[in-house]
């Protein structure tokens, strides 16, 4: 009977160290990052100046780029400074002001033996040339080429549209002439089908955001804070990447309007909405907090959200303030203001932008 125990007790002692059969925990998922849907605009193409405008990343497509054998690193072009939808034109500016748009990305090249460190970006000059007015009547010259060490630039003209196409590494392409011609024929087209809206981006469900910064920074918001109309204009300034932080993924896009203001009276009002969308929720008032401690914020009198406080600043100031998944600022740049009416007049603006990102429950 011992020798019976002696054999069972150690085999008991065994079936408890082998894992019982079940579910394994997995490790958790990797923090997910954004996902960006473009879809056509269903807007008016913009005018500037009694011309249509040719947005760059309108003209530059991955279509384009993909004709010459490229694809774009993060997906999407890098939507820098563009212009959008006019408020109004400004008759009695035709013909004497200028705005540029640029729009380009880091690029993969198929067919290269080696992986090269490779860009392509487009720009755009708005002017008024001439007094045609039809996109129609458009002519895209190509101007002469200039090669600096590895790098192309093209010049291209249409009558209201300066274009000067850029590709960094050209030299290094597989096919660089091959290249060049395919891209230049993709922008001829496109010019040729006249202009076209931004397309819209936007992340899908769980994020559900328009990426639109100008869409909560009406006109109406700049005089509320500058007490003065706009010059007409609103100016996107956009990045479709996303930039691994160290505590978080984050997309930037802000949105800027300038005032009238007459030389006397010194720079004219600016003002400029920015958010950072970050990939969690949860630490968008912990990042407001962190950067209102960092820049020693003022408490605001009413509060905005959960998290905001206010940046003074000798020439205008700053209201910062939580908004859903993203951090977002409010900023005025003027000269010879009154500290406290500025400041009254900022959360006045900051309270329609929350209002107009915060959806209603």
């Amino acid at each position: 009977m011992k020798r019976v125990l002696l054999l069972i007790v150690p085999a008991l002692f065994c079936a408890a160290c082998v894992p019982r059969s079940g579910p394994v925990a997995e490790p958790p998922p990797p923090p997910q990052r954004f996902i960006l849907k473009e879809t056509p605009s269903a807007e008016p193409p913009a005018t500037f100046q009694g011309g249509f405008v040719h947005n760059a990343c309108a003209v530059l497509t991955p279509e384009v780029l993909a004709a010459a054998g490229m694809a774009l690193k993060d997906g999407f072009l890098q939507g820098g400074q563009r212009l959008s939808t006019t408020d109004g034109d400004r008759p009695d500016l035709a013909g004497t002001g200028l705005w540029a748009s640029t729009c380009g990305g880091s690029v993969t090249v198929s067919g290269a033996p080696q992986q090269i460190d490779t860009s392509v970006s487009l720009n755009v000059l708005h002017s008024r040339f001439s007094r045609r007015t039809e996109w129609r009547d458009a002519v895209l010259e190509v101007g002469a080429r200039r090669v600096s060490s590895d790098d192309v630039k093209v010049s291209l003209q249409t009558d209201y549209n300066i274009l000067e196409l850029g590709v960094t590494g050209f030299t290094r392409l597989p096919d660089p002439e091959a290249a060049l011609t395919s891209l230049l024929e993709g922008i001829r087209r496109n010019v040729a089908q006249g202009p076209r809206s931004m397309p819209v981006h936007s992340y899908p469900a769980p994020y559900d955001l328009v990426a639109d910064p100008c869409a909560a920074f009406p006109a109406e918001v700049f005089t509320t804070i500058t007490e003065r109309p706009t010059d007409g204009l609103q100016r996107d300034l956009f990045s479709l990447s996303e930039t691994p932080g160290s505590k978080y993924n984050s997309v930037e896009m802000r949105c800027d309007r300038a005032g009238q203001v007459a030389l006397s009276e010194g720079i004219a009002p600016s003002v400029t909405v920015s958010q950072t969308v970050l990939s969690v929720p949860d630490l968008a008032v912990a990042a407001v907090r962190e950067q209102c401690d960092f820049s020693r914020g003022e408490a605001l009198p009413r509060p905005i959200g959960e998290a905001g406080c206010a940046l003074a600043g000798t020439d205008g100031g700053q209201i910062l303030f939580r908004s859903g998944r993203s951090m977002v600022r409010v900023s005025l740049v003027a000269a010879k203001t009154d500290p406290v009416t500025t400041r009254e007049n900022l959360i006045k603006g900051a309270e329609v932008v929350y209002a107009r990102l915060t959806p209603s429950p």
